[in-house]
């Protein structure tokens, strides 16, 4: 103790003896945490739990190397995007089975594009069921006439439902997706909106500055953290023109004078705070790379093995002088490079003494490259939410078994198609919505002025793709007995079944009953066809028995 210590101890005799005791309590945590530390990295695996409470914290041997970050959303993931997305990308490109993967995820969730079926709230805004039909009716009429024209892309290439398609692709091979709503007034086109998909690589930082707590992989907060803007190259980065340089533009997330949204970023949010999306092949580019060396190895191996099926062996005559083995004289040589031999049905091969017909065993492919693959394909299919059965297009199991996966494949689709509407096309119809109210075009009395009155107008729910069906019959009767039950609604087991419109089949199949009747057609041969009973009769408008 020093001096100081001596006449701080002579004033202040408690304070000090209380800082004594902390002191030496310190010490000997401090001592205690190295002996355990030092205990469980050396003798982990004998220890209960390898030296930790969780088995998943030891340092048993098996879990030594293991080397995991604790890195923000964004420390994460930002610094190793560009590199997973270009693997993805490569993958989808020349890979089957990656792109495999996206186009039944494309085809299931969307298939040839979501639908939309106005279902308006009108108790809220007091319309009886025929002023609401009339109303949803002109709403799906004006927003067919926008989105099925390529004006409605903003370089007039794509209808709605293309924009849909490549929006959705696009996101899952390159982690996220940017669509920029814009009005742009174009010569006979009743409508302005426009959307501009914009990819991935071209939201990026101002100068390719490093992220920072403002802006991070291209995408501007405020001081609470709350995204207010993305940074658009002009250009997309990978692009050869030598006459270009690098810019810029600052695109607000929502518009400074309605605060209406005007950007749509379409990525599946997997941590808190997360700037930007990662690939959906993500998890398994590296199986998906070592299954196509594997495939393309054996592939070639085939390949060598069907070209090279038999070779001749010519023995070596000795030197007698020497003992030394040497080929045939130059005459013979000659007359061995002229000869010319082919293989045939009953074909006679006449070789020279001592030579040998060998064949070479055709072992390629390997029989164990079909379960090896099938293997792999499951642990993607795992991974990527998608069945053996839908990612192979295999179903050789029972009819239970089979319709087990498209079932499961069909859950994981109605989540795709919930985030696809909410994002994307939920949002674009209540913009069209918004134009289409301030043009005229529809009347709806209180919808820029009420929240309430907007939700109960913008209403609508996006019809996709049935999952499909492996024995209609039974899959028909089995609806048939749920409406009688009354567990289901013709709609929704319409809509199941073939992702059709009830209402629209019933003005639909009303039409062509009257056609049938005019032309004197009967239906009863048909039914008795297919052994069912018709559910509905022109004549009365109403409904028969099943039984």
């Amino acid at each position: 103790m020093g001096l100081l210590g001596k006449t701080m101890t002579a004033l202040f005799p408690g304070i000090m003896a209380s800082r004594r005791e902390a002191q030496f309590r310190i010490q000997q945590t401090e001592t205690a945490m190295r002996v355990h530390h030092d205990l469980a990295s050396r003798f982990g695996s004998g220890l209960p739990g390898g030296g930790s409470v969780y088995n998943a914290a030891s340092n048993k041997n098996s879990l030594a190397s293991w080397a995991a970050s604790s890195g923000s959303a964004d420390a994460d993931l930002l610094d190793e995007l560009p590199i997973i997305r270009d693997r993805s990308q490569s993958l989808y490109n020349n890979g089957a089975v990656a792109r495999g993967v996206i186009k039944r995820k494309v085809s299931g969730a969307i298939g040839s594009g979501l639908v939309m079926r106005s279902t308006i709230d009108r108790k809220l805004l007091g319309l009886n069921e025929d002023e609401a039909r009339e109303w949803s009716d002109a709403a799906e009429r004006e927003f067919r006439l926008w989105g099925d024209s390529r004006e409605c892309d903003f370089a007039r290439r794509l209808a709605f439902n293309e924009i849909q398609q490549l929006a959705f692709t696009s996101q899952k091979v390159r982690g996220d997706c940017f669509i920029i709503m814009t009005w742009v007034p174009r010569v006979g086109v009743p409508y302005d909106l426009r959307l501009q998909l914009i990819e991935a690589d071209r939201v990026s930082n101002p100068n390719n500055q490093p992220d920072n707590k403002e802006i991070a992989g291209g995408i501007k907060r405020d001081v609470n953290g709350v995204p207010v803007s993305i940074f658009v190259q002009t250009d997309h980065p990978g692009n050869n023109y030598i006459d270009v340089v690098p810019e810029w533009q600052e695109v607000p997330i929502f518009g400074k004078t309605t605060g209406r949204r005007q950007v749509l970023h379409l990525m599946e949010f997997e941590r808190i705070d997360q700037s930007r999306g990662e690939p959906s092949l993500a998890p398994v580019i590296e199986t998906l790379k070592q299954l196509s060396r594997f495939s393309e190895a054996e592939l070639s191996a085939a390949v060598v093995n069907a070209l090279l099926t038999v070779f001749i062996e010519r023995p070596m005559e000795s030197d007698g002088a020497t003992g030394v083995q040497v080929f045939y004289d130059e005459e013979e040589k000659k007359q061995w490079n002229n000869r010319l031999l082919q293989l045939g049905a009953g074909s006679w091969v006449q070789g020279r003494p001592g030579e040998k017909l060998s064949i070479i065993s055709a072992n390629r492919p390997s029989a164990q490259f079909d379960p090896f693959f099938n293997s792999c394909l499951k642990q993607i299919g795992l991974g990527l939410g998608v069945p053996y059965e839908v990612l192979s297009l295999v179903f050789q199991s029972s009819y239970s078994a089979s319709r087990a996966a498209l079932l499961e494949f069909g859950k994981e689709m109605k989540i795709v198609r919930a985030w696809l509407r909410n994002n994307l096309c939920q949002m674009v119809y209540e913009e069209f919505l918004t134009e289409a109210v301030i043009k005229g075009r529809l009347y709806a009395p209180g919808f820029l002025d009420d929240p309430i009155i907007r939700a109960a107008y913008c209403r609508a729910e996006w019809m996709g793709p049935s999952i499909g069906q492996i024995d209609p019959v039974k899959e028909v009767t089995a609806s048939i007995m749920k409406i009688v039950a009354g567990l289901s609604t013709m709609g929704r087991e319409t809509a199941e079944l073939n992702g059709s419109d009830f209402e629209q089949n019933t003005y639909t199949r009303a039409e062509e009953f009257k056609l049938l009747k005019e032309m004197n057609l009967l239906l009863e041969s048909m039914y008795k066809i297919a052994g069912q009973t018709p559910l509905f009769d022109p004549d009365t408008e109403g409904t028969r028995d099943a039984a």
